[in-house]
């Protein structure tokens, strides 16, 4: 079957997620991310949402190795993925022993009914993969449906400096070590500032016409403490890798990590009613 990329399309929509992700897959193997990535991410939930165990949402999970990290951690995890070649990958892991308890649903986490709350909704690498309209409805699904009153959510949000700086940059990447899909690939960076949007196009070398670009919304933290309004969630702590940053404060900030960093880490809160 032939995937459209979205660059192709030449217009903003989300047909290209399922796609991209099921052929990244091929790629990149079943698991992409750098080594501690998921680690680390269970050492963030202990750290800002306490020790557990908790009952956890993780939206855009992925392979399920964050996942699988946090059930072997005790806590009772249920995972939700779009793509169902990533979400086959993720139930292998749900099927193997863990302290805690691992279930998968594929599944689009937009209109996913689920049953009872959560101590915690975590989304890494995900908010910002829709429009506007999306992110708004999956923030007023946290706060009514999902989160307990006690709870917190954990979102990566893309921030919109380093792409920007990094637009027009192409790098040629060798294929990976020990995954059979993997080809020599061109990464092209581009940011559109009309829409604050970076998208990331992946280029077979040797096959261009099967180019394929994800795109993500960039919020910088004021707009995402606007966008928060009206969603029954407040931000009450921000981080740029593990370090904190005062966002309350007024004072003048003319540089920082925030202008070397593709994300930035937010914990929400339920506002009491």
């Amino acid at each position: 079957m032939k995937r459209a990329s979205l660059l192709a399309r030449g217009e903003y929509n989300s047909d290209w997620i399922s796609d991209f992700y099921d052929q990244a897959h091929h790629w990149w193997g079943d698991d992409p991310q750098e080594p501690g990535v998921h680690p680390n991410r269970v050492q963030t939930v202990a750290r800002l949402c306490g020790p557990g165990p908790l009952r956890i949402l993780e939206l855009g999970a992925g392979g399920g190795n964050t996942s699988a990290a946090l059930a072997d951690a005790g806590h009772t995890v249920t995972a939700v993925e779009l793509s169902p070649n990533r979400a086959g990958l993720a139930q292998k892991l749900a099927a193997r022993p863990h302290a805690g308890i691992m279930t998968v649903h594929q599944a689009d986490f937009l209109t996913l009914q689920l049953e009872g709350l959560f101590d915690l909704v975590c989304c890494w690498e995900t908010f910002g993969v829709g429009s506007d309209a999306d992110q708004r409805r999956l923030l007023r699904r946290i706060s009514q449906e999902w989160l307990t009153p006690t709870g917190c959510a954990l979102l990566e949000v893309y921030n919109p400096y380093k792409p920007a700086a990094e637009t027009g940059k192409d790098i040629r990447l060798q294929p990976l070590k020990g995954v059979p899909g993997s080809v020599e690939m061109i990464e092209k960076t581009h940011f559109d500032p009309l829409h604050n949007r970076w998208t990331d196009e992946w280029v077979p070398v040797e096959h261009p016409e099967g180019a394929l670009a994800q795109t993500i919304r960039c919020y910088s933290v004021p707009e995402f403490q606007l966008f928060l309004q009206g969603s029954g969630l407040q931000m009450d702590y921000l981080e740029v890798d593990g370090s904190p940053l005062d966002f309350r404060s007024n004072r003048i900030t003319p540089a920082g990590p925030l202008m070397d960093a593709w994300s930035y880490l937010v914990r929400l809160r339920p506002i009491e009613r």
